[in-house]
């Protein structure tokens, strides 16, 4: 097996993965369950907007910067890599607040 071919099994398995993510991340928003469960999906939820605020606003002050400082033209962010950062924040948030509220 070529390098080439073994970056792309890799590249296909992570791309995989992380759809995996992404729709547990929307079956998990979806899913009934007692107030201790929607206390847990709601901490999640706010924390990883918490989180990708920041994150958001630090890449449009890079972008500021690089823009008004090195003349280079802001780019846009890849919605996909957006959605699976966002998902995989949220899924190790939820984890860690499931074992902390106990689900």
């Amino acid at each position: 097996m070529t390098v080439m071919a073994a970056a792309l099994w890799i590249f296909t398995i992570l791309f995989l993965a992380f759809i995996v993510v992404d729709i547990g991340m929307f079956v998990s928003l979806g899913r009934q369950g007692d107030e201790r469960r929607k206390m847990i999906v709601e901490k999640s939820s706010a924390q990883t907007f918490a989180v990708f605020a920041v994150y958001t606003l630090f890449c449009v002050l890079e972008g500021l910067y690089r823009s008004l400082f090195h003349g280079e033209a802001m780019e846009g962010k890849n919605p996909l890599v957006s959605l699976t950062v966002m998902a995989l924040i949220y899924t190790v948030l939820l984890f860690r607040n499931k074992r902390k509220y106990g689900d």
